[in-house]
């Protein structure tokens, strides 16, 4: 009798359920959810023998028209049966590489959609016999490609459904093919609803591109930097004729581009400001920077830190503690343009490639140094110092990896473990893959038989300058034996860069593949594992701290 009486509720509810008033915004969603789902799982529209965009804006044009979500289930079934399911097959995926954190299905709910439609959609999503016309691989490198992606022949923001064609475009690419998007601050399922909603009601181009600046940054990507010209112009208008660097969240002045401007305004190299608008500076910069700018943590957002006094206004209001401990509150001057006269810098930066700050301690900046250069050095210092300083602050431009490991170790090891996309199998990854190459050059080993490695100490410095190939030298610059890392959180975005051209030709970039240290911890977002944390201090400020305990270190 209980069940006859569970089964009657659940009749009722369900009957219910389904002629509930559908909003618009559920309407696109769930659509461009279903749209999603075909062009990467169907066979013949994942073999690009439909113009999918253009399926796309034809049909959505029609949603206007559904009032319930019993009408949208039978729009959507009417919209599948369009194209043909007899070739739909089921192989299970089998690998023990196989990386499953970024499979995300649950919105296929049989309470939404209804018995039927449900059956349907599980059908298409566990289809193996899937193409790779709209995302590919690279044989030789295993990088995703999106090469078919050409734009969408006469996109007009203006027109809703263009704008929501970009949306589900770009998000289904990122749902079904970024292999860290576990890794993201929020859920990507639970962004659309809301993003659905602001693309929907955008009104003007700039709401049209501050809304892409949003969507781009719940990548929580620091390779996925994105600003249109137009959002840059209108909202970031006015610039500081001066540089900031945020330290313990205050901001000190680094630099000053005009002389009289700075006078004018009583501004100093050094000084020190704490407040912006009345507001501190970690919730301004979280306020005003966080929601267009994609970054993977805080300690590469603060490298933004001068878009504070970026903005619309000719002038901005700041709390100021000055060189000689006064305080005050003041307006600073914000200029459209100014020209840089007698430019003045609290430090200059060291511009030696390489250096004895001690006779028994070596200094090498990797920034501008040769792959021959470097060579010398080592031939010059193997045997008569004692510690090694290696500055990856500023990246690297001429070396490899291998450049320095073929010095620092004493055999071939791994240094890295890779997350690959795998090709024609939408959400899932191949952990630890192999490199196609591997027989011939294996990229994820490195080094090489050699008794005669450095054994002195090595000294990494990094902070939140230091990004992608950089993160990828720095990684195998800590498998060296005697490596210790310091400085602070790197921007987190190690490996290459995936580009994906949306409906309006705005080419996004975002990390292609997962970077793993060998035993399994993620560099994603995390950035290179520090040994020993810097900290700077805005008061007495001194540019030569980390090369000073890299010393300390070295001497003790």
């Amino acid at each position: 009798m209980k069940k006859i009486i569970l089964l009657f509720f659940l009749i009722i509810y369900s009957h219910g359920f389904s002629q509930v008033t559908i909003s618009e915004v559920e309407k696109n969603k769930q659509f461009g959810l279903v749209w999603g789902l075909l062009k990467y799982h169907h066979p013949e529209i994942s073999n690009g023998k439909y113009d999918w965009d253009l399926e796309y804006v034809n049909t959505s044009s029609s949603l206007d028209t559904i009032k319930n979500q019993d009408g949208m289930n039978a729009f959507l079934f009417r919209f599948i049966s369009k194209f043909k399911t007899d070739k739909l097959k089921t192989k299970k995926l089998t690998t023990e590489r196989l990386f499953v954190k970024n499979v995300d299905y649950d919105w296929i709910d049989e309470t939404v959609f209804g018995k039927q439609l449900t059956k349907t959609l599980l059908e298409i999503k566990e289809n193996s016999n899937k193409n790779n016309y709209y995302a590919s691989t690279n044989k030789l490198a295993k990088m995703l490609s999106f090469d078919n992606e050409k734009g969408y022949q006469d996109f007009n923001y203006a027109n809703k459904n263009h704008r929501l064609l970009l949306l589900y475009s770009f998000w289904n690419a990122i749902q079904y093919w970024n292999v860290n998007k576990y890794l993201m601050d929020h859920n990507w399922v639970s962004i659309l609803h809301p993003m659905t909603e602001l693309f929907i009601n955008c009104n003007t181009k700039l709401e049209f591109e501050i809304a892409k600046s949003k969507l781009i940054a719940k990548l929580d990507d620091s390779h996925s930097y994105h600003l249109s010209d137009i959002v840059f112009d209108t909202l970031f208008k006015n610039k500081p004729y001066f540089s900031v660097k945020t330290i313990s969240d205050s901001l000190l002045v680094t630099s000053i581009f005009n002389k009289s401007l700075a006078k004018k305004d009583g501004l100093e190299l050094g000084d020190i400001i704490t407040k912006v608008n009345t507001t501190d500076i970690s919730t301004a910069i979280h306020e005003k920077i966080a929601p267009i700018l994609s970054v993977s943590n805080k300690s590469f957002l603060n490298k933004w830190c001068n878009w504070l006094f970026y903005s619309q206004s000719d002038s901005i209001n700041v709390a100021i503690n000055k060189k000689n401990g006064s305080g005050k509150n003041q307006y600073i001057h914000l200029y459209e343009k100014y020209e840089v006269e007698n430019p003045t810098y609290l430090w200059t930066e060291r511009n030696d490639k390489w250096t004895l700050i001690k006779p028994d301690i070596a200094y090498i900046n990797l920034d501008e140094i040769t792959q021959k250069e470097l060579k010398a050095v080592f031939k010059q210092i193997a045997n008569n110092t004692k510690g090694l300083i290696l500055d990856l602050r500023k990246n690297t431009k001429n070396i490899r990896e291998s450049d320095l490991s073929d010095f620092l170790y004493p055999k071939n090891k791994e240094f890295i473990k890779v997350l690959f996309p795998m090709e024609n199998y939408p959400s899932y990854g191949e952990y630890d893959g192999e490199a196609p190459l591997k027989l011939i050059s294996n990229p994820f080993h490195s080094g090489k038989n050699n008794p005669d490695y450095y054994k002195g100490k090595v000294i990494l410095l990094v902070n939140r300058r230091t990004q992608s190939k950089g993160e990828y030298i720095g990684m195998a610059i800590q498998q060296s034996p005697n490596c210790v890392t310091i400085g602070e959180q790197t921007a987190g975005s190690v490996m290459n860069i995936v580009s994906y051209r949306m409906p309006d030709k705005t080419e996004v970039y975002f990390t292609g593949l997962g970077g793993f240290y060998p035993n399994g911890d993620e560099v994603q977002r995390k950035g290179l594992k520090i040994d020993y944390n810097i900290k700077e201090s805005t008061k007495n400020y001194d540019p030569e701290l980390y090369i000073k305990e890299a010393i300390k270190i070295i001497e003790n």
